[in-house]
């Protein structure tokens, strides 16, 4: 599964207790900070230090993570789901499309796509938070993340 990041957004990243999931960058790591108890989460980095593999040890607790390569910062959110966690992530840099195509259209939203973003156009008479970010019409998302509308989880 690719993500493609945009720069200075927090994606979330879903774990599990039963799998290993990984993070392989086109660029090696150069470093990485979790912002919780470090007996919480198992990290080990692979792959030429191209890749963070990442288990939580632990349900509670899960905190934000910050990943820098040696050409970018990353910044996720980990949380846990037994049922959908990510596994392999691919992850790319994104950029602002404009050309786009139908993704998802309710009564309440629309998510267009691009090669690498997205875009979420609210159409409820008032503002939506989207990836705990504050949505009055419209707004580019990564593309590949996880799309969190009030707290449900609506894409990937």
């Amino acid at each position: 599964m690719n993500f493609y990041i945009l720069i200075n957004q927090i994606t979330t990243l879903f774990l599990s207790m039963n799998l290993l999931t990984t993070l392989t960058f086109d660029s090696e790591i150069a470093s990485y900070l979790y912002g919780g108890p470090t007996q919480d989460v198992f990290f080990q980095v692979t792959n030429n230090r191209r890749t963070l593999a990442i288990k939580p040890s632990q349900k509670e607790r899960l905190s934000n993570l910050l990943i820098i390569t040696k050409g970018r910062k990353y910044y996720f959110d980990l949380k846990y789901d037994a049922a959908n966690p990510h596994q392999f992530i691919e992850v790319k840099d994104g950029i602002i499309n404009h050309a786009m195509k139908e993704l998802i259209t309710t009564h309440d939203y629309q998510i267009l796509e691009g090669a690498r973003s997205i875009l979420f156009i609210n159409k409820r008479d008032g503002p939506v938070t989207v990836n705990e970010r504050r949505v009055e019409k419209t707004e580019h998302f990564s593309k590949g993340v996880p799309i969190i509308l009030e707290g449900s989880r609506i894409l990937n």
